[in-house]
């Protein structure tokens, strides 16, 4: 944050803690193919608020929203119970996104004891789905068409659920089928897109289909996740995306998050707040504060 100036306080809407000494993460699993990601050895490793408030340490993160991160994914509670546990201890998370599979027979059942805990907010079951099977995390590109998951997902309005929503572009058009189906349902797209494909090609796809998405009133996007899909990545050549995105759903429907520690795969915890703060830079007071802490706050209800 900017010393004095209270307009760059940020809320990070995406970030993780992981336990791997006691839980299970299968996603981390040295044997997995390489995911988008690349490899993950350096993020094999337990990361709680303590390593987090290091990487975080005078850059005015006032509060954060735990995501989803996989741990011990047969029993989707399990998270939940422990960063519950964890919030009471240090503090934070201020806000849990957890998982849910809104297919399955019990998800009724499994979402209502999610909603018991103080600090839920919302459901995220990642629907990436591409050609190349190693980038799949589901086994059909249209489950949001199915009828069964589509029951699960229209539990999440009644119970105060949200929705973090984190596909790869030639879904939106089904994503946005879904948001006008549920307009109740608060949706959130995650990293921008997950703009895999950064060729001149897929970058025109992306922003059609960016853009087609955001004309849904119940949708807003986060700016996190900078390196998925461009590992090298670069503030000049990632800013013109983020602006894209800001600009086609507005400043009062944008977040932003760290994705810490899986973005620290691709740069310093500096670096990352870099590409935000350049972002909001040319922000007016009022937008800044809307992009960098308050809609945040008013989604997660924090």
């Amino acid at each position: 944050m900017i010393p004095g100036d209270e307009s760059w306080a940020i809320v990070d809407t995406h970030q993780h803690f992981q336990s791997l000494s006691n839980a299970a993460y299968p996603w981390l699993d040295p044997d997995r193919p390489e995911p988008l990601e690349g490899d993950l050895a350096p993020i094999r490793r337990d990361y709680l608020p303590a390593d987090y408030r290091r990487d975080i340490e005078g850059f005015g993160i006032v509060k954060t929203v735990h995501v989803q991160n996989g741990r011990n994914p047969a029993d989707p509670l399990d998270e939940t119970r422990w960063l519950s546990a964890l919030a009471r201890q240090e503090g934070m998370p201020d806000a849990i996104v957890a998982y849910a599979d809104l297919a399955a027979p019990d998800v009724e059942r499994v979402l209502e004891a999610h909603a018991g805990f103080p600090r839920m907010r919302g459901i995220r079951q990642i629907l990436n789905w591409h050609d190349e099977p190693r980038l799949r995390s589901v086994a059909t590109p249209d489950l949001m068409e199915s009828p069964h998951w589509r029951r699960g997902f229209g539990r999440l309005a009644p119970l105060g659920l949200s929705f973090d929503l984190q596909l790869y572009w030639p879904q939106m058009d089904l994503a946005l089928a879904l948001a006008r189906a549920f307009p109740d349902t608060s949706i959130v797209l995650e990293h921008f897109g997950m703009v895999a494909d950064r060729t001149a090609e897929g970058l025109v796809g992306w922003r059609s289909a960016i853009n087609r998405l955001a004309q849904a009133p119940n949708v807003c996007v986060k700016l996190c996740g900078f390196g998925l899909g461009a590992p090298a990545w670069t503030i000049e050549a990632t800013l013109p995306l983020l602006r894209h995105v800001l600009d086609a759903f507005g400043p009062k429907r944008t977040m932003v998050g760290t994705n810490m520690p899986v973005d620290l795969l691709f740069a310093a915890p500096n670096k990352i707040i870099s590409m935000i703060h350049a972002i909001a830079r040319d922000l007016s007071p009022d937008e800044r504060i809307a992009l960098l802490r308050s809609n945040a706050e008013r989604f997660y209800r924090i």
